[in-house]
C-alpha cells in the first residue's frame, strides 16, 4: 500500500495544462547503466533505480574484500542528504525508484536510501550541470584517452568561474562527494574504520589513521599495511596504466556510467611543458585537434583532512586522485594522485598521500 501511495504522489506533482492534470514523463537516468553519479543536464522530471548499488554486480570484484557480495538492496525509505542551490525538488520514493524534478539551478545533490531500521544502505550523487564534453588525446605511451572536460561535480569548465570549476572532493576509494564549503565546517570524525561504516555514513569524512611506524597504513580505515584494500577503485595491482579494456569499475567508483576514475598514467603528458599553458587559476592542456582543455588549481586537503582549508599554505596547485594506490613510491601504500605545481612548472605523477585526504576526481571513459 505504501508503494502505491507514493506512486500516486508522483502523479500529483503533474503540471496543470489546459485545466487538467497531466502526469509528467520521467527520464530514467539508470536506464543507460547504473552508477553512483547521474548527470542531469537540463530541467525536467527524472528517476533512477535504487535497488542496485553502484554499477551493479559487475562492480564487485571477486576476493576484493568489499563490504558486500551482492549489489541488490531493498530500501524502505529515502532522504535528501545534500541539495546545493535546491537543485532537486519534489523528491519521491516508491520502493524501487527515486523521482525528482530538476530546475534551472546548477549544483550537486545526494540522496540516500535506508532499511526499516534506519541504516543507510547506499547513496547517489546527482550532478546538475550542462552536459560535460569529452576530449581525446594520445599520450607519449601511444595510448589514446578520452577524458571529461571538467572535474567530477564541477558546474563550470571556465577559469573565470573560479571554484565552480573545482568540483567535489573525495577520499581515496570512496564514492561519496564532499563540497569545499562542507569540508571547512569540520565534518571529520574518527570511526570504527570499516568500509561498511563509510557506506552507512556517506556525509562523514574520516580522519587519517595516526602514523606511528612504517607498518601503519596511510588510510582512512585500515591501521596496518597488510590489511589495506588496494582494490576499492578497481586497480589493485598498481598498474600505472591498465589497458582500457581491462579497467575495472567497482561499486565504489564515483564516476557516471561509462566513466571511471583515471588510472595513474592517464595524465602522463602533463610532464610535457610544450603541452601546458599556465594561468592564474589553472592551466590549459593541448589535446587532439588543437583543443585546449582547462584544469583548475583545485588543490586538496594535503596530508589529511585535519586542515580546515583547501590550499596548502596558500599555494596554488592542481591535484586529482588516480585509481591506483601509491605503492613503491612516496607515501607507500597511500592513494596515488597526479599533481601539477605551476610555480615550478612541474608535474608529479603517481605522487602519494594519505587515503584520508580529499582531492577531486577527473573521469576517463571506459573502453566501449
Amino acid at each position: 500500500m505504501k508503494k502505491t501511495i507514493l506512486v500516486i504522489a508522483a502523479v500529483l506533482t503533474a503540471l496543470v495544462l489546459n485545466g487538467r492534470e497531466k502526469a509528467p514523463k520521467y527520464i530514467n537516468l539508470s536506464e543507460a547503466g547504473n552508477a553512483n553519479c547521474y548527470v542531469v543536464s537540463a530541467p525536467g522530471y527524472y528517476c533512477f533505480d535504487v535497488t542496485v548499488i553502484g554499477n551493479g554486480q559487475q562492480g564487485i570484484m571477486s576476493g576484493a574484500r568489499f563490504h558486500t557480495a551482492s549489489a541488490a538492496i531493498a530500501p524502505a525509505s529515502a532522504k535528501i542528504l545534500l541539495n546545493q542551490n535546491d537543485v532537486l525538488a519534489n523528491v519521491l520514493f516508491d520502493g524501487s525508484k527515486i523521482y525528482f524534478t530538476a530546475g534551472e539551478a546548477e549544483g550537486n545533490a545526494q540522496i540516500g536510501v535506508y532499511d526499516a531500521d534506519g541504516k543507510c544502505l547506499w547513496s547517489w550523487h546527482i550532478w546538475r550541470t550542462d552536459a560535460p564534453l569529452d576530449f581525446t588525446y594520445t599520450n607519449s605511451d601511444e595510448i589514446s584517452w578520452t577524458v571529461m572536460d571538467r572535474n567530477l561535480g564541477a558546474t563550470s569548465r571556465e577559469p573565470k568561474d573560479g571554484a565552480e570549476a573545482f568540483g567535489l572532493y573525495y577520499q581515496w576509494g570512496r564514492k561519496d562527494p564532499f563540497p569545499v564549503v562542507v569540508l571547512a565546517k569540520g565534518m571529520y570524525v574518527n570511526s570504527e574504520r570499516t568500509i561498511a561504516y563509510s557506506v552507512e555514513h556517506p556525509r562523514q569524512a574520516f580522519k587519517p589513521v595516526a602514523y606511528k611506524d612504517v607498518y601503519d597504513a596511510f588510510d582512512w580505515y585500515n591501521t596496518h599495511k597488510d590489511s589495506t584494500n588496494h582494490a576499492l577503485w578497481g586497480n589493485p595491482d598498481f598498474e600505472f596504466c591498465r589497458p582500457l579494456k581491462d579497467m575495472v569499475k567497482t561499486i565504489y567508483d564515483p564516476c557516471p556510467a561509462g566513466y571511471v576514475v583515471a588510472p595513474a598514467n592517464a595524465f602522463r603528458d602533463f610532464e610535457c611543458d610544450d603541452k601546458m599553458e599556465y594561468g592564474d587559476r589553472g592551466f590549459f592542456f593541448d589535446a587532439d585537434g588543437g583543443k585546449k582543455i582547462y584544469f583548475p588549481y583545485s588543490a586538496g586537503t594535503y596530508s589529511g583532512p585535519a586542515l580546515p582549508h583547501i590550499d596548502r599554505n596558500g599555494q596554488k596547485y592542481f591535484a586529482v586522485w588516480n585509481s591506483s594506490t601509491a605503492r613503491f613510491v612516496y607515501w607507500d601504500d597511500g592513494g596515488s594522485r597526479t599533481v601539477v605545481l605551476p610555480d615550478k612548472r612541474e608535474a608529479r605523477l603517481w605522487y602519494g598521500d594519505s587515503r584520508a585526504c580529499l582531492y577531486p576526481v577527473r573521469c576517463v571513459k571506459q573502453a566501449q
